[in-house]
Parts: structure tokens; sequence; C-alpha cells
């Protein structure tokens, strides 16, 4: 058994090889991931026993550390590594880098939804861009269901001004996966823009990250103030 189980993991890693990974189930990916922490003749049975436990393969998204450990014959070191390797996969997903432009909601929304996916509650980021319109940085302001208490402007627009930005854009997830804007989100981007108006530092968008490509633009939906020169493609002043 523990031979055929063996050679059965053999014969996986021959079709990664000359077929390419994306010819593989999630189920046959999850093994080949569970064979490089545990003897290969075990790498089935620990698989199965994850999707048993803890769900479909593409859970590994939200991929907790711990509940690995409890798996016979993963330890730290090794759940570790999983973990890892599932990041940076999460992270190659990223569609904006730092020096690329971000001029568009659909930029906004590729930036953000790999690390808002699998958030059980509302977390609210927001990103700095240059006159040019390119990505100085990105950074989590808040986690938790979204108030005027928790979205505080000036918390919000630190970083901002941190990285002298010339521009801001904001964003966070409806865990629900439906991202209508609710009256609280609509109160809160009027305050935000009106203070990137004080601050001389714009709030260009405030993009809601539903889920399956779903989101909402406040500025394409023609909620914000226009700006006369900046974001969708053109160049702040």
């Amino acid at each position: 058994m523990t031979r055929d189980a063996a050679a059965a993991h053999y014969a996986l890693i021959d079709s990664l090889t000359c077929r390419g990974p994306e010819t593989l189930t999630d189920f046959e990916l999850l093994i080949l991931m569970f064979g490089g922490v545990v003897p290969v003749a075990d790498a089935a049975d620990r698989a199965l026993e994850y999707t048993q436990e803890l769900g479909p393969p593409a859970t590994m998204e939200a991929l907790d550390q711990g509940e690995l450990t409890f798996f016979r014959g993963i330890g730290e070191v090794k759940a570790a590594a999983l973990v890892a390797g599932v990041e940076l996969g999460r992270r190659s997903l990223r569609g904006v880098r730092r020096g690329e432009r971000l001029a568009s909601s659909a930029d906004v929304y590729n930036t953000f939804w790999p690390s808002m996916l699998n958030e059980r509650v509302e977390v609210f980021c927001c990103a700095m861009v240059d006159a040019k319109l390119r990505l100085i940085n990105t950074t989590m302001i808040s986690k938790g269901t979204l108030t005027a208490s928790i979205v505080h402007p000036r918390e919000s627009f630190r970083p901002a001004l941190r990285h002298a930005a010339s521009g801001v854009i904001f964003a966070h997830n409806h865990p629900s996966g439906d991202p209508v804007p609710s009256d609280e989100d609509r109160r809160i981007t009027g305050r935000l823009e009106e203070v990137g108006r004080i601050l001389g530092i714009p709030m260009l968008d405030h993009v809601i990250v539903g889920s399956e490509g779903a989101y909402y633009s406040f500025a394409d939906a023609g909620d914000l103030e226009p700006q006369a020169a900046g974001y969708r493609g053109m160049v702040l002043r």
C-alpha cells in the first residue's frame, strides 16, 4: 500500500512536469504540497484529512499554521513552510506593485482582492500614489466592522502624510461578498473626501471589494468630486 501510494505521488509529479500544474485538480495539487513536508507515501492521506477537517483545497488561502500542526507528521517548521508557500502564491496575484501606475478602479481591485479574499471581518486599507499615479505603498488602516469611530480620518491619512503622497485611494472588503455600499460606508467616504481636500491630498477613490470579481468604486459611480486631472488614466497636477 505504501509503495503504491508513493508510486501514485511520483505519477502526479510526472504529470505536473510534463503537462503543467494547470492540468492537475485542486486535490492533486494539495497532495503535492503535503508531499513536500511529509513522506510522499503519506501525502494523499494528509491531503484527505485536510479536506475532511478544514474544507476544500481552495480554503488554503486562509491557512492557519496552528491548525496544520494537529495533522500527523506536521510540526511548526513544516506548517510554516506550507503557510509561506500559500502566502507567496497569494502575493504573486496582486495586480499593481510599487512603482507601477494605479490608474483605475480595476487596478485597485486587483491590488487588494488577494489579501481580502477570505477575510471574515472588514479590513480597511489605503494605497498611496505619487503625482504620476505610481503606487508608493499600501497599508492596512483598521480591521473590524467599519464605523466612523474605527475609520478615523487622522489615522487614515497618516500614512499618506508620512510618505508625502500626492493622492490616496481607500479600499475595504465586504465579507458578505456584496460590494454595494452601506449608509455608513457613504458617510465615512464623504468624511474622508472632505479631510483629503483640507490636507491637499485628494482621495481619488474608495473601492469596496466583493466576491467573484465584483466591486464598487465611488469614483466610477460619480459619488466623489471629480479630480480635474487625476485617476483613471490621467496624471495628477
